[in-house]
Order: structure tokens, then sequence, then C-alpha cells
């Protein structure tokens, strides 16, 4: 592995629930270079890696770490990724894409994070090293806040068909039965969405939101409620103490009107003095620094 400064020294993958990243550091840390793609099954992300590896000119053999969702509950991920990686790429650990998230933001120190994307789930990670986990359970409308909470309501509200379809599905129009992860099958009518593509419809109301009063407006200001509640609830698991950090992540928190009444909204129900901080570095860089460290340590 080459080792100068300029050069990649290890990668990083953050598979969210909709869009895969790929990101490489150099020797120092240092982002040099990445890739976005959507989301697919899990089976399919060892193919998709090698063609991305070569895009970016990377060697195969550097340390890389995966961040998943759904690493946390299923636990059977990890030992897939390490088996379709076997020969492949330089595997060193599997992580949850909210271990990834948080290192992004406190760099392997205390403090709580809260993502709001696709769905919605806070993590704290205590003095010990052990990250508390509040929410993120993705009930049949969504994590209450969520962008695809937001994008179901905002489609139900304009009289459109939602589907409540688990991850992986689709429906077929004529009968409303699902398909299995792997069958291909586009309906006509286009009633079918993904986890996905209803939170992109979050963003559309947003927009409308900002502009006017009206219920959009309403649906907004129930999320940034649903949202606070969700911190509310994970700070009574956490130390008591005056001032806490907190890091805002995901889609909907990178909207500065819905960041700020969000931001807003907390200040009023909070007892704590709240430290707001943003992510320092990316989730998929954060995992090719984990990656990077690991090498560094195992030498």
């Amino acid at each position: 592995m080459k080792k100068q400064s300029a050069e990649a020294a290890a990668a990083g993958v953050d598979r969210g629930g909709t869009w895969t990243r790929l990101s490489c550091v150099d020797s120092r840390g240092r982002e040099l270079r990445g890739a976005r793609f959507p989301t697919t099954e899990l089976g399919r992300l060892a193919l998709r890696l090698e063609k991305e590896f070569k895009k970016l000119e990377l060697e195969t053999n550097l340390p890389l770490i995966i961040a998943t969702r759904g690493a946390f509950s299923r636990k059977w991920k990890r030992d897939f990724l390490f088996k379709t990686a076997r020969g492949r790429f330089n595997l060193v650990d599997v992580i949850s894409d909210a271990e990834a998230a948080h290192f992004a933001a406190f760099g392997g120190k205390e403090g709580l994070l809260l993502i709001a994307g696709t769905g919605s789930v806070t993590f704290y990670k205590s003095s010990a090293g052990e990250l508390i986990r509040t929410g993120g359970y993705n009930p049949a409308d969504g994590d209450p806040g969520s962008g695809r909470w937001l994008g179901r309501k905002y489609l139900k509200k304009l009289n459109k068909p939602v589907t409540g379809l688990g991850r992986g599905q689709r429906q077929r129009p004529a009968t409303g039965q699902c398909l299995s992860r792997g069958q291909r099958h586009r309906p006509a009518t286009g009633q079918c969405l993904s986890h996905g593509q209803t939170a992109a419809y979050a963003k559309v109301l947003l927009v409308s939101a900002e502009k006017k009063e009206g219920w959009q407006r309403k649906l907004v200001e129930q999320a940034q409620n649903s949202l606070a509640a969700l911190i509310a609830k994970s700070l009574k698991k956490t130390p008591r103490t005056n001032k806490i950090k907190v890091a805002l992540a995901g889609g909907l928190t990178k909207n500065k009107f819905f960041r700020k009444g969000l931001i807003k909204r907390l200040r009023e129900i909070s007892a704590a003095k709240l430290v707001f901080t943003a992510p320092r570095v990316t989730a998929q860089t954060a995992a090719a620094r984990m990656a990077l460290a690991a090498y560094k340590k195992g030498k």
C-alpha cells in the first residue's frame, strides 16, 4: 500500500436508507475523493464497490470499513459482508451507520446525535463508550418526524396513493401484492414508492412550508415537534449535566428553515443547555478514518 499523503490510504462506505456513499482518505486522514449511488440489496454491494473502486482508481487492498443500517439489529449482515468481500477487498470491520455518523460528529467522544433523514433516530455515546439508541424502529408510517413520515403525510394530503410496504418490496398495481427482493416489476400506475422515494417528497413540502403558512407549515411543525420529543426522550437516558452537545445530521437538518425551527423547539422544551454542532466530516469519511486508524494500530 502506498504511503504518500497524496495517495489513498484507506476507504469507508456509508450505506444509508436511500444513498450509499464511498470515500477515501490519505495517510493523514484527509478526504481525497468519493462516490455516491442508490442503495440496493446488500448482496449487490460488493459488485458495485468493485466498479466504484475502479472508477476512483483505488487499490482493492486499502483498509476498508463499511457502515450499514441494520448492523445493530441484524447481526448476520456483518458475516455476510465479510464473506462477500473475501478476495475482493481488505475489509477490516463492519459497523452501524449510526456509529460512523456519531464518530463524524464527535470524533469518538461523548455527545447526542440526531439523524433525521429517510428515518429518524438518536444515539448517545457515554463516557464508557456505550452507544445508546432511541427511536428508529421504522413503523408502517415511517419514524415520526422523518423524511419518509413527512413524505407520506404530504402525499396523503394531496390524495396521492401511498403504500405501506416493507424495505425492498414492490407492489403489483392490480392485486396490491408485494414482490420479493430481486424480482423486477415497474408498475404503470406509479403508485409504488420506495422509502427513499417517499422521503424525497419532504423536500417539496419544505419549500412550500417556508414560503407560506397553511397545512404545509403545520405538517413541518408536527415533524419538528416529533423530533424534539425524540431528543427529549433520549436526554432522559443521558447523565444529568448542565450542558449537552447535540449534533444534527440527515437530509432534513440540512434544510436551514427546518433546522432553525427544530432548534427553537428544542430550546423551548429542554431544561439542559444544548450546544448544537454539525458533523465535522461525512459518515463515509469517518468510516475511512476509522479504517486508517485500525490499519495503523495493527501494523
